[in-house]
């Protein structure tokens, strides 16, 4: 029952929006999980979402619904993403008592204008891959969210050209084990997404899973 209301969480579709392509997924560990992500809409753009509650299980997955819910009200009345973030950091440290903490990127993507404009709350930088030998983290925010009172947090702002490729993902991705206990890592991710660039985002995001 909880992973049934746990996937109602998540986006039922990835938006359309014109010169874009869009794909995403989630697989938790268990019947529920801590990771999340989302599409908020705002007229012509839109903010995007990805975030990693510590640990596993039910009590991550109760922080990850708190932490979606909030998120959504915030959005509708604010669009600085320092705000955003910080109001988020004080929500939730606020109803965990500073026990569980986040992992979370927060972006907005100016689609006319091309640009991302974006802040990394101690998350997985998340890859602007533009050939594989250009590839760009996006490291720019501040610490984890729900840890740490009144935090600062900065913005970061990447330009988009024609063919790149924005790849977000949770630690799940990067540290999953083989069975010779050697990580997937970021290397790999890269190395693989590179050489497919001209794939569909459906079929990327189909590449590194099964990879």
């Amino acid at each position: 029952l909880a992973r049934d209301i746990q996937r109602h969480l998540f986006p039922v579709a990835t938006p359309f929006l014109p010169g874009y392509d869009i794909a995403a997924v989630s697989e938790p560990c268990y019947e529920v999980g801590g990771d999340y992500y989302d599409f908020l809409p705002l007229r012509s753009n839109m903010m995007l979402a990805v975030a990693d509650v510590e640990g596993k299980g039910v009590s991550s997955a109760l922080v990850m619904s708190n932490l979606q819910a909030s998120l959504r009200a915030l959005v509708m009345s604010h669009h600085s993403l320092e705000v955003i973030a910080g109001a988020l950091n004080s929500m939730i440290r606020e109803g965990t008592h500073a026990q569980k903490f986040i992992s979370f990127f927060l972006g907005l993507l100016d689609t006319k204008g091309r640009k991302v404009h974006y802040i990394n709350a101690g998350h997985v930088p998340p890859l602007l891959i533009r050939s594989p030998q250009e590839v760009v983290p996006l490291e720019t925010g501040g610490t984890v969210i729900g840890m740490f009172d009144a935090p600062a947090y900065s913005r970061g702002t990447v330009k988009l050209q024609p063919g790149d490729v924005l790849l977000l993902c949770t630690d799940g991705v990067v540290e999953a084990v083989g069975p010779d206990s050697e990580e997937y890592g970021t290397e790999r991710m890269i190395r693989l997404v590179s050489q497919n660039r001209h794939r569909s985002a459906q079929d990327l995001v189909s590449l590194v899973r099964n990879d």
